[in-house]
């Protein structure tokens, strides 16, 4: 349970700037063992004002549900008005974003930069509680830098004034996504508070992660960010070892009939800009759908529908041909935070 949303599994899909829009949403939804999704985040103001890249990011449907949406934002009148915006528009969850690295959320006071200060953290969270009645949830990491965490005394203040759930990522904010994620700080996280769900994020890239994850912690739930792109069967995955299943590997088709469904969603949404958006889930992909490094290239620079369906055709001849195991966003994944994350 998330405040009164009964859940269907304990793995949930984490947010993640640029990436978690819609057709991302449903394509991983599809292949099963998702218990929430959440948007990529959104700032506060933008939703206000109506801006069609905030719509674009809030847009959902039927079959995306249940749903989060993740707000951000340094005022507390602005996420206030924000979450009222969304329960009046019939969403069903709200997360607020204390997690975020970017410079250019943390310099507007948003994201990690919130928890520098957690009197005032808990004064503008409380706020937004008492002004919805949907779940209100909270995304943070352990703290501004290793010498301020700050996650277990913030999860007790949250707890408190009624905060439905609390999400950690085991890293600070100053590791961006590098280093290791610290599991034993998720655990005092968890252990800080009495009652309220306490989920797990971070380097959660197979089935045996997720589990290890809530064994060596003691949280909730589990949410898989980048290890969802780096592996999309990875939810249905979980639930095959819990439930003592065999897990196999999706057959060639299916692998590249997921990528068309997701790139042929996106366009539902996006129409021709699709190509533009698709480039940066090649990276990703490549690796786990067995594309070869060339192949893979040609998504990076797609620019139409014509030349993406000629790809996918050679993909199908051509694919295993790949060497490398190893996805080409993590190669080029650089030090630190930055705007591209």
């Amino acid at each position: 349970m998330v405040g009164n949303r009964q859940l269907a599994t304990r793995y949930f899909l984490a947010p993640l700037a640029g990436y978690t829009h819609l057709a991302f949403r449903l394509a991983i939804r599809e292949l099963g063992g998702v218990g929430l999704a959440t948007t990529d985040l959104v700032q506060a103001t933008t939703l206000l004002s109506g801006r069609a890249k905030a719509l674009e990011l809030v847009q959902t449907c039927e079959d995306d549900n249940p749903l989060s949406v993740q707000i951000f934002s340094g005022k507390t009148d602005e996420l206030v008005a924000a979450a009222r915006w969304l329960q009046d528009h019939g969403y069903g969850g709200i997360d607020i974003n204390m997690g975020c690295p970017m410079a250019k959320v943390n310099g507007q006071g948003g994201g990690a930069r919130l928890m520098c200060d957690a009197e005032n953290a808990a004064r503008l969270v409380e706020q937004v509680v008492k002004a919805v009645d949907v779940p209100v949830t909270v995304k943070m990491r352990l703290g501004w830098d290793r010498e301020s965490i700050t996650s277990p005394l913030l999860a007790r203040e949250f707890e408190k004034i009624g905060v439905a759930a609390i999400t950690i990522h085991g890293r600070t904010r100053s590791q961006g996504f590098t280093g290791d994620v610290n599991r034993s700080a998720i655990k005092a996280t968890v252990e800080a508070v009495d009652h309220i769900p306490v989920i797990g994020n971070g380097d959660v890239r197979t089935a045996q992660d997720a589990l290890n994850m809530r064994r060596e912690t003691g949280c909730a739930a589990v949410a898989i960010g980048r290890g969802a792109m780096l592996d999309p069967w990875i939810f249905r995955r979980i639930q095959n070892v819990i439930n003592g299943e065999t897990t196999t590997d999706p057959s060639p088709d299916e692998q590249v009939d997921f990528l068309v469904r997701h790139f042929y969603r996106m366009t539902e949404q996006h129409d021709e800009y699709s190509c533009i958006l698709f480039r940066k889930f090649a990276a990703w992909y490549g690796a786990k759908l067995g594309i070869p490094e060339d192949l893979e290239d040609r998504l990076r620079r797609l620019t139409s529908y014509d030349e993406f369906d000629q790809i996918i055709k050679q993909i199908r001849r051509r694919h295993g041909e790949r060497e490398s195991t190893t996805a080409t966003a993590l190669i080029k994944v650089p030090n630190g935070p930055v705007e591209r994350w």
